[in-house]
C-alpha cells in the first residue's frame, strides 16, 4: 500500500520527519518498506508544448518533435508517438537530471540533433506507465518548472500491510493509526452528495438471492454523465498510490477505494437488461467474459452480479466486458457492496484473479462503509463527470451484521503482555481506536469497530492493547522455570552438520519447497529424470510455486542465479530440508537431505591467484562434513553425470556401500541456462544415510615413535583421476603411510602438453620403531616404481 504524505495530511495534520515517521509507524504495526521522495531528484524539466511533428528522415521508428520551452523552440528526437500538436508535455532541457540517474545532454541521433528529451511518467518516477510520453493538462503553464507546475514534491510511504489489517489498505485506515500514534485529530472528508435526479427506484432494481455470499448490496444511479479524463489532482494521487488513471468514472471508484478502503464498481446502466441487478451464485456450466477479455468457467460457490438475463460481474473480483463503462456511457449504476470473505478468496484463488478489490474483500471489508463510500463516489462523479445523482439509494441489507462484544480479562491481558496496565488505561487505549468498551474492575466488554474484522477473540484484543500501549514500553523479562526437553540425537547431528558447513565458509539458505514448472525444461532434463518434479499442487497460490521439490539442488541453483545476476559471487550456499516424491498409492514420501552449491571464483590473495571453484573444492567440503561427523565408510566413485553433471567431473557418493548422494560439476549448458558461471559444483546427500554411518570417535594413544614427512610430485596425463593416483601411492607405500594429502595441481609450461603435475605430502610412521631415512627412501622408491608402471614420471 503506497501512502502519499500529502494525502495523509488531509486526514490528520502530522508534521514529522518522514524517516522518523516511518520508524514509528513500523513500531506501531504498519511496517514501512520504503520511503520514496517524489520530485526531489527532478531538475531542468519544464512544461513544454508540441508545436510540430514529423517523421525522422533516417529512422522509421523515430519522430522529430518541435517543442516550445517557454522561451524558444527546440528540436527533439522521440521514439513515442502518443502526442499531437498543441499537447503539453514534460520537456527535459540539456543539463536536466532525472530520478533514474539520467543526465540529459544535446546529442545527435541518426543525423538529427536532439536538444533535450520528452519524458514518460516512469522516467520521472511519477508512475509506472511507460507506454508513451506523459500528456499534461491543456492549461499547464508552458515554460514553468515541472515539479512546481504539477506540485510533484511529495513523500510516499510504501507499507507492507499484513493480512489481518484490511483497514490499513486505505488512506483513512492509515490516518486512524497516525492520529492515535501522534495524538492528533482525525478529519474524514464528508460523503456529501446532492441528489437532483428522479427517485432511484424508478431507474433500477436490486435483488439478493445469495444472502450468504452477499449480505449487503447498495446501488446508486448517476445520469447524464460525460466520460473523459480526470483532472490532474486526481490522476496525480492515483499515480502516487501506484494506480494508472483511465477515465473520470473509473478513476473515482479507484480513488474512493484508496481513500476509504472500500471497492466500488461502475456499470453502464443502459447495458443492464431491465436495469436490474441480481446477486446470486453461479449455475452449472455458466461462463462469462471479464474485463480482461478472458472467458471464465464458473462454479456454484462463485458469487455473481447479474442483470435480468446474464452474469455481468464476478462479485468482488472483476466486472464483465459487456457492461463496462465506455466513452459512450451516460447512465451509470454505482455498486457498493459487502461480500463474504471466504467465498471471494476461494473464487479468486481458483480463477487466479487477484485484484485490488478481491484483496480487500477476502480479508474483510467494512460492511458499515458501504453507504458512505457510495455517497462519496456519487458526489465526486457528479462534480467531475457532470452527472445528476438520482434521489435515494437501493440498499438491500436483509440481515444486518451485529458484532458481539468480546470479554477481556484485565489480569489475563497483563499476564500475556508482561505489563501492569490498569483497566482504565486499557479502556482509553481501546476507545482511541474506535472500540466501544464497558468496563468493570477486572473485565472489559469490548465491541470492535466495523473496520476491524480481524478482532474476534480475547487474544486479538490483547494484541491491540500491546500495540497501542507501545511495544517499546513493555519491559523485558526473562521467562522462569527449569529447562524442559532438549535436542534429540538427530537434531544434535543436524546442528553439527550445519556448524561444519558454516565453518567451511558456506552460508545457509532456506529456499522454498515449491518450484516453478519451467525449471526442468530450462535445465533440459529428460522426462523421466529424478530432478523433474512429479507432485503438482492442485490449487497453488502462484504458478511459479506449484511443484513440490524432488531435490534441494533446484532451489539452490535458483538462489545462485539470483546472486549471479547481481554479481554477488562467489556463491557458496548449503541447505538442509525435506524433498518429496510419490509414495504408495496417493501418499507423498518425504526424505531429509543436505545439499550445497559452489559457483564463481575465489578471492585472490598474496599466496594464490584467483581461480574458479571446481569439483575438488566440492570434494573438500564433503570431506570436511563427513570427517567432522565421524563418517569413515565414505567412497566417491566417478559416474557419467546422469544427464545433469559434467561427464568427467561427476561422482556417486556411497556411505557404507549404500548409495547416499552425488557430487558433480554441472553440465556447462545447464549452468549457462541459469546465468551461472561456467563451473558450478553441486552436492546432495541423504541425511538418514549420512547419520546412520556415524561412528563414535575413540581416543587413541599418541604415537610412541616420530614420523617422517616426504613430498612427491608426479606428472600424469591431464585426464587422470586423482583418486586413482592416490590409490597407486597408498598401495605402494603400504601400512607405513599414515597420511596422504594433495597440496598442488600444476598445468603449464614446465610440464609436457596434455599432462599435469600432482604434488602430494606423505606422513610415514612405524608403530614399533623409529623409521630411518633408508626406510623412508625404500617407501618412496616403491612409489616411484609403481608410478613408472602406470606410465607416470616423477617431476624433479
Amino acid at each position: 500500500m503506497r501512502v502519499p504524505l500529502s494525502w495523509l495530511r488531509e486526514f490528520t495534520p502530522v508534521d514529522d520527519d518522514p524517516d522518523a515517521m516511518a520508524t514509528k509507524l513500523s513500531m506501531f504495526g504498519l511496517k514501512v518498506d520504503e520511503v520514496i521522495r517524489v520530485g526531489s531528484e527532478i531538475s531542468g524539466v519544464v512544461v513544454g508544448e508540441v508545436r510540430a511533428v514529423r517523421e525522422h528522415p533516417n529512422a522509421d521508428n523515430l519522430m522529430l518533435v518541435r517543442a516550445y520551452d517557454g522561451t524558444a523552440e527546440r528540436d527533439i528526437v522521440c521514439g513515442a508517438r502518443n502526442y499531437s500538436v498543441g499537447d503539453r508535455v514534460p520537456l527535459a532541457l540539456p543539463g536536466a537530471h532525472l530520478p533514474n540517474g539520467m543526465d540529459i545532454e544535446r546529442r545527435v541521433v541518426r543525423g538529427e540533433t536532439s536538444d533535450g528529451m520528452l519524458c514518460s511518467a516512469r522516467e520521472l518516477q511519477i508512475a509506472d506507465d511507460h507506454s508513451g510520453i506523459m500528456i499534461l493538462d491543456p492549461d499547464a503553464p508552458v515554460g514553468k518548472e515541472l515539479v512546481s507546475a504539477l506540485d510533484l514534491e511529495d513523500v510516499i510511504f510504501d507499507l507492507d500491510v499484513t493480512g489481518n489489517r484490511p483497514d490499513a489498505l486505505s488512506i483513512l485506515g492509515v490516518a486512524r493509526d497516525v492520529s492515535i500514534l501522534y495524538k492528533l485529530p482525525l478529519t474524514v472528508p464528508p460523503a456529501d452528495v446532492t441528489e437532483t435526479g428522479p427517485d432511484v427506484a424508478t431507474l433500477a432494481s436490486v435483488t439478493i438471492e445469495d444472502a450468504r455470499g452477499c449480505p449487503r448490496y447498495l446501488a446508486r444511479v448517476i445520469e447524464n454523465a460525460t466520460i473523459g479524463p480526470s483532472p490532474w489532482w486526481l490522476r496525480r494521487r492515483l499515480m502516487a498510490a501506484g494506480m494508472r488513471p483511465i477515465s473520470n468514472v473509473v478513476d473515482v471508484t479507484n480513488y474512493v477505494l484508496l481513500e476509504r478502503g472500500h471497492p466500488l464498481h461502475a456499470f453502464d446502466l443502459d447495458k443492464l437488461a431491465d436495469a436490474a441487478v441480481v446477486v446470486r451464485h453461479a449455475r452449472k456450466g455458466e461462463t462469462m467474459t471479464t474485463l480482461d477479455g478472458q472467458e471464465r468457467a464458473l462454479k456454484k460457490d462463485d458469487v455473481l452480479i447479474c442483470d435480468a438475463e446474464r452474469p455481468v460481474a464476478i462479485a468482488g473480483i472483476m466486472g464483465g466486458a459487456d457492461t463496462e463503462v465506455s466513452d459512450t456511457t451516460t447512465h451509470i449504476l454505482l455498486e457498493s457492496a459487502f461480500f463474504a470473505p471466504g467465498r471471494i478468496a476461494h473464487t479468486a484463488r481458483r480463477l487466479g484473479m487477484r485484484s485490488e478489490a478481491s484483496v480487500r474483500f477476502e480479508h474483510g471489508a467494512d460492511v458499515d462503509n458501504v453507504p458512505p463510500s457510495a455517497a462519496r463516489a456519487a458526489g465526486l462523479l457528479a462534480s467531475l463527470a457532470g452527472g445528476t445523482v438520482a434521489r435515494g439509494e437501493l440498499d438491500v441489507y436483509p440481515k444486518p451484521i451485529v458484532r458481539k462484544p468480546i470479554r477481556l480479562r484485565v489480569a489475563r491481558a497483563n499476564a500475556l503482555l508482561g505489563t501492569s496496565v490498569p483497566a482504565g488505561e486499557m479502556t482509553g487505549l481501546l476507545g482511541s481506536m474506535g472500540c466501544r468498551v464497558e468496563a468493570s474492575r477486572t473485565t472489559l466488554r469490548v465491541t470492535p469497530p466495523s473496520w476491524r474484522p480481524d478482532i474476534v477473540i480475547e487474544e486479538n484484543v490483547v494484541e491491540e492493547i500491546g500495540r497501542l500501549y507501545g511495544y517499546e514500553n513493555i519491559p523485558e523479562t526473562l521467562p522462569g522455570g527449569g529447562r524442559i526437553g532438549g535436542l534429540n540425537e538427530h537434531q544434535r547431528r543436524r546442528r553439527t552438520a550445519r556448524q561444519l558447513l558454516l565453518g567451511a565458509g558456506l552460508s545457509e539458505a532456506q529456499t522454498l519447497s515449491l518450484l516453478p514448472p519451467w525449471f526442468a525444461d530450462r535445465a533440459g532434463l529428460a522426462n523421466d529424470h529424478p530432478l523433474r518434479g512429479r507432485l503438482r499442487l492442485s490449487n497453488p497460490l502462484s504458478e511459479d510455486e506449484s511443484i513440490l521439490r524432488p531435490s534441494l539442488i533446484p532451489g539452490l541453483l535458483l538462489a545462485a542465479q539470483r546472486n549471479s545476476l547481481r554479481s554477488a559471487l562467489p556463491v557458496v550456499l548449503f541447505e538442509m530440508g525435506n524433498v518429496f516424491a510419490p509414495g504408495e498409492g496417493s501418499t507423498v514420501a518425504e526424505r531429509e537431505r543436505i545439499a550445497f552449491v559452489l559457483a564463481g571464483a575465489t578471492q585472490p590473495d598474496w599466496y594464490a591467484p584467483s581461480r574458479e571453484l571446481d569439483f575438488l573444492d566440492g570434494k573438500g567440503v564433503l570431506q570436511t562434513l563427513t570427517d567432522g561427523l565421524g563418517v569413515t565408510a565414505l567412497s566417491v566413485n566417478e559416474n557419467g553425470g546422469g544427464g545433469v553433471g559434467h561427464p568427467g567431473r561427476s561422482a556417486t557418493i556411497e556411505i557404507g556401500r549404500a548409495h547416499a548422494g552425488a557430487l558433480m560439476e554441472l553440465d556447462p549448458l545447464i549452468a549457462e541456462a541459469f546465468d551461472l558461471p561456467r563451473r558450478v559444483v553441486v552436492c546432495e546427500l541423504d541425511l538418514v544415510s549420512l547419520f546412520t554411518e556415524i561412528t563414535d570417535s575413540v581416543a587413541e594413544a599418541p604415537p610412541r615413535f616420530p614420523g617422517i614427512a616426504r613430498d612427491i610430485a608426479l606428472v600424469v596425463p591431464a585426464e587422470t583421476r586423482i583418486g586413482s593416483v592416490e590409490d597407486v601411492i597408498s598401495r605402494a607405500a603400504g601400512e607405513r603411510l599414515v597420511l596422504l594429502n594433495l597440496f598442488d595441481i600444476y598445468r603449464g609450461e614446465q610440464v609436457p602438453e596434455g599432462t599435469m603435475s600432482l604434488a602430494f605430502s606423505l606422513s610415514l610412521r612405524d608403530p614399533e620403531r623409529t623409521l630411518t631415512d633408508d626406510d623412508a627412501d625404500a617407501v618412496m622408491d616403491a612409489i616411484a616404481r609403481a608410478a613408472g608402471a602406470a606410465g607416470w614420471t616423477i617431476r624433479a
